[in-house]
């Protein structure tokens, strides 16, 4: 079988599998959040540029389709073009083989399979536009300085890139190992009118990211530096070594130690590698990675912002793999089969946890928080909670204890999506965020295409057990001349019990 013919039935395999997988679990927090957006379409939203929102929007059929299987339809797919474009960019580097491995090595990664390859999150999209934005500038470094095709892929570039920027702003770094090459390896380059032309492409099309902000007293920034500040914090030894260990299991520790070892090779000139080539993938990575450590050391990361750059440099073992006599005349090498059942096991395991763990992981297993701080939850028992709260809606509206369309309260933006998604999905109401921005998010924004809440008001608060503030709940009663004692929903996991569902009935609206 051809290299050509390997990696169609690649995808093909690995598509089939992420979307049985896509299948089994309800949508996480992060997930119907993105879903949110799509809901009202913007140019910028408060965490995150925009693509995410249109793919969801693309892969919906235009909100028409109501499953988590349309929803993370767009990762699916872009995971299968990320596996096209590693292999043709292995493939170009150094030959078939070193491609068919990378889209191996690729296909075993937690990160590219799992997280942005099965569920929706704006590194879907982004990986493809990264990957693309590489290929391009290996394509460029073997032209001539003054060859005329070098303006064509470097405005290429320029698209791909804002592309990228505007699927997530990690992909600034882009640009930034653009720059590092220059100064380090070619700086014949700002001769070139080609790069300046990309660079001009890439301003316009991030702009709407600029200009939102700027209208917006650059909110984005501020929050996101509030979270990556490294200014005047103390070291968070516990948070590095926690960071550390995220990205190798992330990025699956096979893979991770075939990388590092590579990348030694490659600083010692022992890869087949052309140097200019290996420059281009170092400085496009290494900045990235070494970036979310050091703000590991004194705030909270998530081992998933480094995961393109560890994505490029998966090249590099794939040439190393592809160069040794052992792996020669193998389709598939024994430590890449081993990185695979590393995948298929967590991937597995992931969604038995979700699904069926007795009860709750959190130490809160009884009690008004139960369940406070289990994450497992986020994609647990919410079309449950849908369900019932459709019931209890519908006999309050006949009994006249609440008046028809009365809006849902949400104090937080996760909650306040799973609620959208899977409660007034089906009742029809709106709801509507009420806290302080960095609580509730985007729905600052989405609050003013709803209906106000007006003196006097009865709106529905709810509120799982998992996330309940005392904080955030009198913030909401303050507003509000009485609340009824809540009605709840208790929910069971494998028989046990893992959270309650709280659903305040909220009277006498004040301002």
């Amino acid at each position: 079988m051809s290299y050509q013919k390997k990696i169609l039935l690649l995808i093909a395999v690995s598509t089939a599998l992420r979307l049985f997988f896509a299948s089994l679990t309800e949508l996480g927090a992060d997930e119907v959040y993105y879903w949110t957006y799509a809901l009202k379409l913007q140019w910028n939203y408060f965490d995150h540029p925009p693509i995410v929102a249109w793919l969801i929007r693309l892969t919906t059929g235009n909100l028409m389709f109501h499953n988590e299987i349309f929803v993370r339809l767009g990762a699916v797919l872009t995971s299968a073009i990320c596996t096209w474009l590693i292999y043709k960019l292995g493939t170009l580097i150094n030959n078939v083989q070193t491609g068919w491995y990378a889209a191996l090595l690729y296909t075993t990664s937690i990160y590219c399979s799992v997280t942005a390859g099965t569920n929706i999150i704006p590194d879907g999209p982004e990986l493809v536009f990264w990957l693309a934005s590489i290929l391009l500038l290996i394509k460029i470094s073997r032209l001539a300085d003054n060859d005329r095709k070098s303006d064509m892929l470097w405005c290429l570039f320029g698209l791909t890139a804002g592309l990228c920027i505007m699927s997530k702003v990690h992909g600034v770094f882009l640009w930034f190992g653009v720059l590092l090459y220059v100064l380090i390896v070619n700086r014949n380059l700002l001769k070139n009118r080609g790069i300046y032309l990309s660079a001009v492409i890439t301003l316009i099309i991030v702009s709407p990211i600029i200009i939102w902000n700027v209208q917006n007293d650059f909110i984005t920034y501020k929050f996101h530096s509030s979270r990556v500040s490294i200014t005047g914090s103390g070291i968070y030894l516990a948070g590095f070594v926690k960071e550390v260990f995220g990205e190798i299991a992330a990025n699956n520790p096979v893979n991770v130690f075939l990388l590092i070892s590579a990348v030694i090779l490659a600083f010692k000139g022992k890869l087949p590698v052309d140097k200019k080539e290996t420059m281009i993938l170092l400085f496009c990575s290494l900045p990235l990675i070494i970036t979310v450590l050091i703000i590991a050391l004194s705030r909270e990361t998530f081992a998933y912002w480094s995961g393109p750059a560890y994505t490029t440099l998966l090249i590099l073992p794939a040439v190393k793999l592809a160069t040794g006599t052992k792996n020669s005349l193998q389709n598939i090498p024994k430590v890449i089969k081993g990185a695979m059942i590393y995948m298929l096991v967590i991937a597995v395991l992931d969604i038995l946890l979700i699904n069926h763990f007795p009860g709750t992981m959190s130490t809160q297993k009884y009690g008004l928080k139960t369940g406070n701080l289990d994450l497992s939850l986020d994609s647990y028992g919410w079309k449950e909670a849908g369900e019932k709260f459709d019931s209890l809606y519908k006999s309050d509206v006949v009994k006249k204890l609440m008046p028809l369309n009365a809006p849902i309260i949400a104090t937080n933006w996760d909650t306040g999506a799973a609620i959208e998604f899977n409660v007034s999905s089906k009742t029809r109401q709106e709801v509507i965020g009420m806290g302080d921005i960095f609580d509730i998010h985007e729905y600052y924004w989405t609050n003013k295409y709803k209906t106000a809440l007006k003196d006097g008001d009865s709106a529905y608060l709810i509120v799982p057990s998992n996330t309940f503030f005392y904080r955030t709940f009198n913030k909401v009663n303050n507003h509000f001349r009485s609340f009824e004692e809540p009605l709840v929903i208790t929910q069971y996991r494998s028989g046990v019990l893992c959270r309650y569902v709280y659903v305040f009935r909220m009277r006498g609206y004040k301002k």
